[in-house]
Order: C-alpha cells, then sequence, then structure tokens
C-alpha cells in the first residue's frame, strides 16, 4: 500500500539531516522584499505549511513576530530544533490546515509548496490561506502546476493549478510577480507557478 502525503513528508521529516539545508526559499525571502516598502519594521507572518522551519527562521529574523503551522510532528521538531540553534522563538501549530481556523490575520504569510498536497481539498484550503491575509498584507505562494487547462487537476493526492487559475484567484490583489517554473529532480521535471501579491 502507498504512503499518504501525510505519512511520507513524516517519514521524511524524521532524519536527523534537514532535508532541504538551513537557508530560507526564494519565494520567502523575495516576499519580504515586498512587503518591508509597505510596512517598514515588524509585523505579524504566517508560514502554512512550515515544514522544517528554515522560513519561519528567515521570518524571525527578519523581526516578524512569527507562527509556523505544520501536519507532522516531525516537522514540528526539526522547526523547534532549527530555532534553538539560532536562539530564536516563534509560535508553533501542529495541525492539518482543514482543522485549524483562526480569527487572526496576518501581515505576511507563506505557503510554498503545501498545498498540493491537500487533494481535492487544495482549492477551498488556499480559499483560507488568502482570507487569513491581512488588508494590505503580502502572500508569498508556491504550488505545483499543470500546463493544460483540460487536464484533470486531481493526479492522485496532488493538485496542480494552471498559471491562468492563479492569476484569476488573485485577480483583485495587487501582484508583484508570477511566473511558471520548471524544477528538475529524481522524479523529472516538476512545473510550479509562484506568485506574490499584496491584498488590497
Amino acid at each position: 500500500m502507498l504512503d499518504t502525503e501525510f505519512e511520507r513528508w513524516s517519514r521524511l521529516f524524521s532524519s536527523p539531516n534537514f532535508h532541504y539545508g538551513y537557508a530560507p526559499g526564494p519565494v520567502a525571502r523575495r516576499a519580504v522584499r515586498y512587503h518591508r516598502p509597505l510596512r517598514h519594521c515588524g509585523g505579524t507572518a504566517l508560514d502554512v505549511g512550515c515544514g522544517e522551519g528554515q522560513d519561519v527562521a528567515y521570518l524571525v529574523d527578519s523581526h516578524y513576530e512569527v507562527t509556523g503551522l505544520e501536519w507532522t510532528r516531525e516537522g514540528i521538531a526539526k522547526t523547534r530544533r532549527l530555532l534553538a540553534e539560532k536562539d530564536r522563538k516563534a509560535r508553533l501549530i501542529q495541525e492539518d490546515l482543514r482543522d485549524w481556523h483562526s480569527e487572526e490575520s496576518f501581515d505576511l504569510v507563506l505557503s510554498i509548496n503545501s498545498l498540493q498536497f491537500l487533494g481535492a481539498d487544495a482549492p477551498d484550503e488556499l480559499d483560507k490561506v488568502k482570507s487569513l491575509v491581512a488588508p494590505g498584507g503580502v502572500i508569498g505562494l508556491s504550488v505545483f502546476a499543470r500546463e493544460d487547462e483540460f487536464e484533470n487537476p486531481l493526479e492522485g493526492s496532488i493538485y496542480r493549478w494552471t498559471f491562468d487559475e492563479i492569476l484569476a484567484n488573485f485577480s483583485d490583489w495587487q501582484p508583484f510577480e508570477a511566473a511558471r517554473l520548471w524544477q528538475w529532480g529524481g522524479a523529472g521535471p516538476q512545473p510550479f507557478i509562484t506568485l506574490i501579491a499584496a491584498r488590497l
């Protein structure tokens, strides 16, 4: 029987090594750069699907009050370890986004390559993530992509968006950048969509 996505990520993060290294991702770095002119110091930030915590640590270093949401116990443990090594603190929540409900809004929200693993729930959860961005706040998003609008968006337990779908989803936001990217790995080429935008 094939592992579920939850089981796969739990196993990956159970390794003592940091699978993705220690550096923050490029979307996180660029989202902070775009947000800075809108709010010069501080603010609140949420990392949805924070994994091993690289972007959480970067947001703390960038003077945000940070909340990290992660569905695996192993990912939360790795994030805690990384923060402890850097003598940093953040609020960490172990919960599936589908089960997490918050009345808070955040000045900066990251959702980097996590939503696609929620399968058929992914479009609704994208709407939830958008609702967590405060007016005037910024989102940094990266999701798996599909090239053909007529292709089934659900491939097994993975959901993929088209570039036009993402742009339409954020049509009433102020876009800073949006791109289609390809990354080559052991499983072959994988298309991504990245977007950074401000909520008006």
